[in-house]
């Protein structure tokens, strides 16, 4: 196991769990990292969105890779709990000029609360992160990668969360 810190999102997610997906390929390379790191981040919302999407599709693959979120060692469960929903809301309805879903506001909050620099994703929201100003401490600048399955270069960014 190696000393990564990271957290998964739903693209990922349904890379692994759908063959069709334009990105499997190169979710199933990453896998094995992910697999390594002594810890995987992942939020409830994202869980809802991969059930949602992968409904029609992998239901069972989707419900069985789910529950096991909850007991695989290195993985880290973060519920949406109500202090975090009204800070996820708060970010939300702030930044009116970003296209951020309610789920990436709270992915970047769990990100900002576990000091995780790395993001394993295809969405172009978490993979060009562009934080600077969410706080106004643009002192406080925090790097964070973000791994792209839509280019195998790694993507650095400068973010600030208060």
């Amino acid at each position: 196991m190696n000393q990564d810190k990271m957290l998964v999102d739903t693209v990922f997610i349904q890379a692994i769990l759908n063959r069709r997906d334009q990105y499997h390929r190169q979710a199933i390379r990453y896998l094995p990292r992910v697999q390594a790191a002594a810890e995987v981040w992942i939020t409830e919302a994202i869980m809802l969105e991969v059930g949602a999407a992968l409904k029609a599709y992998n239901r069972s693959g989707a419900a069985m890779f789910l529950r096991k979120c909850y007991t695989t060692p290195n993985m880290r469960m973060r519920s949406i709990d109500t202090p975090l929903m009204l800070r996820a809301l708060d970010l939300y309805e702030a930044r009116p000029d970003k296209s951020w879903s309610l789920t990436d506001c709270i992915s970047f909050i769990v990100m900002a609360e576990h000091d995780i620099r790395e993001a394993i994703t295809a969405d172009v929201h978490i993979a060009l992160i562009h934080l600077l100003g969410l706080s106004g401490d643009t002192d406080r600048a925090t790097r964070i990668r973000a791994a792209s399955l839509i280019s195998p270069i790694r993507l650095s960014v400068v973010g600030a969360l208060g």
